[in-house]
């Protein structure tokens, strides 16, 4: 019996590396990355949520748990600054606009309107700096969110409010010089937002639908009814992967983006953040071989007011999209409750781009 012990041991070797092997020919499918996003539901507090997945623009894979049914709207938060980012890229693209053009005039009517800035520098601030976060606003306490409470009392969020909120930046004087500092804000983007509207001639949201939207294929985006404040910097919401099809806009030769506005993008000069990552039109950029990269943005809002004039205002759910240019695979994802305790934005992230990358059948 001794003697027959190396036999039984090599045959169960043989066995296990056979069956690794068939395992390594077996095709893995789009549902790897549905099943890391459901492992880390499971650990985590989320009730509701949605997943997609497309490749190459086509939706390969959709997942629900909770009170999202397959192909629902969803509020975007600050997944919505890619929209805008594009969008000025458009106008920069047809000669409307310019990367340096100063505030002093890409506002010049909003400001004859509304009156001249407390802090003079506000003036000298480029779009290019808006786009990146330097415009030297606070971005911490950030300047747009911090009096919506008082103004949300008496007025409606259902509309998008630009002037009103200008006139919340106007009077504030910037914290840090402009061009000198990274901080990341919605003030920067809500910004744009006007600079958008005074370009195109164009209300925000009917001009980025038409411009760059509807080409794409996000054709139920729109404002949320709900939110219209939130507009250029937090305020869409559409089916996730509509959204996958509008975050195509970023594969290399899109006609989405121009040549000069996506090599600019693409360029980490005057806009890192760090780690070997840049900010671009309204999202994160880690370039890659070819002209490609990583592309990823968070997006969460979580608000709870009770003597709104619309009534009681809640809302609590965070949103999470990466393109992974050299799979040409992008996904989003949306969950409620907003992240919180549990499991992190780093885990999801890594989880999915992992599973992404064991995908070898995407059919």
């Amino acid at each position: 019996m001794i003697a027959c012990r190396p036999v039984v041991v090599l045959a169960a070797t043989f066995l296990l590396a056979v069956g690794a092997a068939q395992a390594q020919r077996t095709p893995q499918s789009p549902e790897l990355i549905e099943q890391a996003w459901r492992r880390w539901i499971g650990k985590s507090d989320k009730r509701s949520g949605a997943l997609v997945v497309l490749r190459g623009g086509r939706l390969v894979r959709e997942a629900t748990v909770g009170a999202v049914g397959p192909g629902a709207s969803v509020p975007l938060a600050s997944l919505s600054k890619a929209i805008t980012g594009v969008c000025v890229a458009r106008l920069i693209e047809r000669g409307q606009l310019a990367f340096d053009m100063p505030l002093s005039k890409a506002l010049a009517r909003t400001l004859a309107r509304l009156g001249r800035p407390a802090d003079p520098r506000l003036l000298a601030v480029t779009v290019r700096e808006l786009l990146v976060h330097r415009a030297g606003f606070e971005g911490g306490q950030d300047e747009v969110n911090a009096p919506l409470g008082d103004y949300l009392r008496d007025h409606t969020a259902r509309r998008t409010a630009f002037d009103t909120q200008l006139k919340w930046l106007l009077r504030e004087r910037l914290t840090y010089p402009p061009g000198t500092r990274y901080a990341y804000s919605n003030a920067a983007y809500l910004v744009l937002g006007a600079i958008i509207e005074e370009a195109s001639g164009r209300d925000y949201e009917g001009y980025c639908r038409e411009s760059v939207l509807l080409p794409l294929g996000a054709r139920r985006a729109e404002l949320d009814p709900n939110w219209r404040i939130l507009s250029s910097y937090g305020g869409w919401r559409m089916p996730l992967a509509d959204y996958g099809r509008f975050y195509q806009a970023y594969a290399p030769d899109n006609p989405a983006i121009g040549p000069a506005e996506r090599a600019w993008m693409m360029s980490p000069e005057g806009k890192q953040t760090g780690g070997g990552t840049h900010y671009g039109l309204g999202t994160f950029v880690r370039p890659a071989q070819g002209g490609d990269g990583r592309f990823w943005h968070w997006g969460a809002w979580t608000y709870a007011l009770r003597g709104a004039a619309d009534g009681p205002l809640r809302a609590s759910y965070s949103t999470y999209a990466v393109r992974l240019g050299p799979l040409d695979v992008n996904v989003v994802m949306y969950v409620q409750p907003a992240l919180g305790k549990g499991p992190t934005r780093g885990e999801i992230g890594r989880a999915l781009a992992d599973a992404a990358r064991s995908v070898t059948d995407w059919r």
